[in-house]
């Protein structure tokens, strides 16, 4: 009887421990589009190393069934890229009109959440934690969780990945690979670059820790790349060479480039996200 109860005791204190992870959630009012007829947007804070992190979630109206979730990972740095309320009424409101439930982070420091922006480093958390956060969402089966990364989304893709996010299939497009190769093919990106990780030639261990290209036997989710050959932010040499590095690893994966596609496939849209929904279909329950 003693041990009966000293179990029910531990228990109602993991409970009593037991934090949740969402903040706040207040709905937001979307621009009128095609897409966004028909879905609902909130705006949710929620805890990430015990920081406040800013994030949204895109869902379609009068859901009945749990959908699967989607987490969509950002690109650009800092303030520069973050989610708005045009993406939120277009591309997410797209993806929700799919039948997923969308969670995004905008990583912490940025839109008024807690922290300080890493690109890559403590930030690959922000991403993790949204799963762990869905949880306490009503209709999300995140037992079928899929992730799309765009640009340093993608990079943020893969490094969750790493970490052994609870996925079953990723999708990148336009993805970092290479931070060594962005730093010197971007001259745009190499200040930004030195002010969050530092310069590669004092750092070369964080560069290759947020660089696919380095370890591609931790790619161990089903996997599809999608990268334009006119990219000029992201050159498509990055995608190529994990392109190989995964053929060598007999990977679970799949390359699409687009001979004349830019940094976001723009010319190539609709072509690219019917091929990435097919791929989350396939690998979901």
């Amino acid at each position: 009887m003693k041990w009966v109860l000293m179990v029910v005791l531990l228990l109602a204190g993991c409970e009593a421990e037991r934090q949740d992870l969402i903040v706040s959630k207040e709905k937001i009012e979307l621009p009128d589009t095609v897409y966004s007829k028909s879905t609902e947007a909130y705006k949710i804070t929620y805890l990430s190393d015990e920081l406040e992190i800013a994030g949204f979630m895109v869902s379609p109206k009068n859901i009945e069934d749990d959908l699967p979730l989607l987490i969509y990972n950002r690109g650009g740095n800092q303030e520069y890229g973050k989610i708005d309320r045009e993406m939120l009424s277009k591309y997410l409101s797209l993806w929700a009109n799919k039948g997923y439930i969308v969670l995004a982070s905008q990583y912490r420091g940025n839109d008024g959440g807690e922290g300080q922006e890493e690109f890559g480093g403590s930030d690959v958390k922000d991403v993790s934690n949204l799963l762990k956060a869905a949880d306490e969402l009503p209709n999300v089966d995140t037992d079928n969780a899929v992730m799309l990364g765009r640009s340093r989304g993608g990079m943020m893709t893969y490094l969750a990945i790493k970490e052994g996010v609870n996925i079953k299939a990723a999708a990148v497009e336009g993805g970092i690979t290479d931070l060594f190769s962005q730093y010197e093919r971007n001259t745009a990106m190499r200040q930004v670059l030195n002010d969050l990780i530092g310069n590669p030639n004092q750092n070369e261990d964080t560069y290759k820790s947020r660089s696919a290209v380095y370890w591609p036997d931790e790619i161990d989710v089903p996997l599809l790349m999608l990268h334009g050959g006119e990219d000029w932010k992201v050159p498509v040499e990055q995608a190529r060479e994990l392109r190989d590095k995964l053929s060598e690893q007999d990977a679970e994966f799949e390359y699409i480039e687009y001979e004349e596609g830019d940094h976001g496939l723009t010319n190539h849209m609709n072509e690219y996200i019917e091929k990435v929904n097919q791929w989350f279909q396939e690998h979901i329950d």
